[in-house]
């Protein structure tokens, strides 16, 4: 399948040093956690651009001086925005935005660009990630315990064969394909299709498949060498302006302006 080779990415792609740190999971979570991250605390003022990924993320966030810590879930985000370095001592988990009800089990209906308390999804989560947290200092250690968490959680029979039929068919595609064509290849009603997203992912097959596109051309630019035109016509955008308009909604600045930023952090940081 498509889906499986699918692996969205950050602002900054080829960011090797600083305080954030991405690790991949084990074999058997790789389908369903893009990967563990980190943010060790600094007094440094800097600030990060956090882009749509098509990703959930469980962030667990530890202030070590006085042993509190909070707990947010965040959903699907449609926008960029900043996030400012912190003093904390950061941990999270990103699930595929198709796989956190694997260990939820719970609707998604309405919940995109929000953060919730983890435990309203996942039920006693956050006490479990917490002592992991407050044990285990380094992110690799904290990966590994929650990966045996995660595992004893995972519920494969939660899983939505329709959900992911129809996304595969979107990234194999490169969302070119109408959403009721799509839903036609599978034998579903474009109401049902609706219907099993809101469910299961909280936005309508349209919205993720917009945000699948610009993530896909996101890697294209990030990589380097390919031309817009070519992209546009690749993505099946109306015109370059199309594009480029698409593209400033989600990532925040033109196509070039977010490359420079992504190859700045290939240049300047410790490799």
């Amino acid at each position: 399948m498509q889906l499986e080779n699918y692996r969205p990415i950050t602002s900054t792609p080829f960011l090797k040093s600083g305080n954030y740190c991405e690790i991949p999971p084990c074999a058997a979570l790789k389908p369903y956690i893009r990967c563990f991250w980190g943010n060790a605390p600094s007094l440094e003022t800097s600030e990060r651009l956090v882009i749509p990924d098509t990703c959930m993320d469980i962030i667990i966030k530890a202030d070590n001086s006085n042993n509190t810590l909070t707990a947010a879930f965040c959903t699907l985000d449609e926008k960029s925005y900043l996030s400012h370095n912190s003093e904390l001592d950061i941990f999270g988990i990103r699930f595929y935005c198709w796989s956190a009800v694997l260990f939820s089990a719970e609707s998604f209906r309405n919940t995109k660009n929000s953060a919730y308390f983890p435990d309203d999804f996942f039920r006693g989560i956050t006490s479990e990630l917490t002592e992991i947290v407050f044990r285990h200092n380094t992110l690799p250690e904290r990966a590994k315990e929650a990966e045996k968490l995660l595992l004893r959680r995972l519920d494969l029979n939660c899983m939505n064969f329709d959900v992911m039929n129809v996304i595969n068919d979107m990234i194999k595609y490169n969302c070119r394909m109408k959403i009721s064509e799509i839903a036609r290849r599978n034998a579903l009603s474009q109401r049902r299709t609706e219907r099993i997203f809101a469910e299961n992912i909280g936005v309508s097959p349209k919205t993720l498949s917009n945000l699948i596109r610009y993530q896909l051309v996101w890697q294209e630019i990030a990589r380097g060498g390919a031309k817009i035109l070519d992209i546009t016509e690749k993505y099946n955008y109306t015109d370059q302006a199309h594009l480029l308009n698409d593209f400033r909604s989600h990532h925040g600045m033109t196509p070039m302006q977010a490359f420079q930023n992504a190859m700045s952090d290939f240049y300047n940081t410790d490799r």
